[in-house]
């Protein structure tokens, strides 16, 4: 029987446990989906060339792996011109560090439960985000994202954690990271143009442009994001005092941070934001270059299992 899925594998995810345990999450795949083709990548963005490939000559084409390996594969999804492909899902088998892509899509991250929901096939769309920033070498990028991205001191804890192991899951690999982060970071600022209104300049630790509701191992960064409303959640963390600080990472797993007094949460369809010094950027959790950079969202939307 052909097989209509493709499964992109990140062996390296979750500290290097994927790839050690690959012999038995097959076999219990195997026993639970229909048939499908393996595809494993081997060096950084060769998941995003795995999936480009994959499209027209699979239905459904499969994330593997954690928050990284989602990234890749949806960027191979989407065409060099921005244009979504209407002809291929998306699905999601979440075997990595964060998940955080998944619990916003709503997916269990058990391999069982998460396959039963492949199997059954049901179709929704969400929005893609894109970010256009200054890559390190000082070129103009782009990359796509379905969760969210980031500008300030959330995108030195990604740096961060991807130089750690790991090995002890999502929240005890980026707890220790935001808080040495929240140490060395220091607020600088940064001028917006929201929606097209007139600028605005604030000192800024952080911001998130979310298009779904949790980032950094299970962190509720935006949590009235919805993947579908056509709208990105902007939250923004202005420079606080010491103590404000504290009382934010307190607060910042069940998202009540946001309804803290250094904190701006509106829901905008396009964000400008420029810097004078480097304010470094991440996208689906991996440090992408600086500002300046624009966020929005595509005019179509991604099929996906879930």
């Amino acid at each position: 029987m052909t097989a209509r899925h493709l499964l992109i594998v990140n062996p390296r995810s979750a500290g290097g446990s994927t790839g050690r345990r690959w012999q038995e999450v097959e076999r219990q795949l195997r026993d639970r989906l229909p048939p499908f083709d393996i595809a494993f990548t081997n060096r950084p963005r060769h998941g995003t060339c795995l999936a480009a490939d994959a499209v027209g000559r699979y239905e459904v084409v499969v994330a593997v792996g954690g928050d990284g390996t989602v990234d890749e594969v949806i960027n191979g999804l989407v065409d060099e011109t921005g244009a979504v492909r209407p002809d291929v899902a998306a699905g999601f088998i979440p075997l990595g560090t964060g998940a955080d892509f998944v619990r916003s899509l709503g997916i269990p991250r058990g391999l069982e439960q998460a396959a039963a929901v492949l199997a059954r096939g049901q179709r929704r769309e969400i929005d893609v985000g894109r970010a256009c920033f200054r890559a390190f070498d000082g070129s103009r990028a782009v990359r796509y994202f379905v969760n969210e991205a980031e500008a300030g001191l959330g995108a030195l804890v990604c740096e961060m954690v991807n130089r750690s192991s790991k090995r002890f899951g999502g929240a005890a690999t980026y707890l220790p990271a935001i808080v040495t982060a929240m140490l060395r970071y220091r607020a600088r600022p940064v001028s917006f143009v929201i929606d097209g209104r007139p600028p605005e300049t604030i000192m800024l630790d952080n911001m998130w442009i979310a298009n779904g509701s949790y980032s950094g191992g299970g962190i509720r960064s935006a949590p009235r994001a919805e993947l579908d409303d056509g709208l990105l959640d902007l939250v923004r963390v202005v420079h606080a005092r010491p103590w404000q600080r504290l009382r934010g990472l307190l607060k910042l797993r069940s998202g009540a941070f946001v309804e803290l007094p250094q904190v701006d949460y509106q829901a905008v369809r396009r964000v400008e934001a420029s810097a004078e010094t480097a304010v470094p950027v991440e996208v689906g959790g991996e440090p992408v270059g600086t500002l300046p950079a624009t966020f929005d969202l595509l005019p179509a939307r991604l099929p996906v299992i879930a």
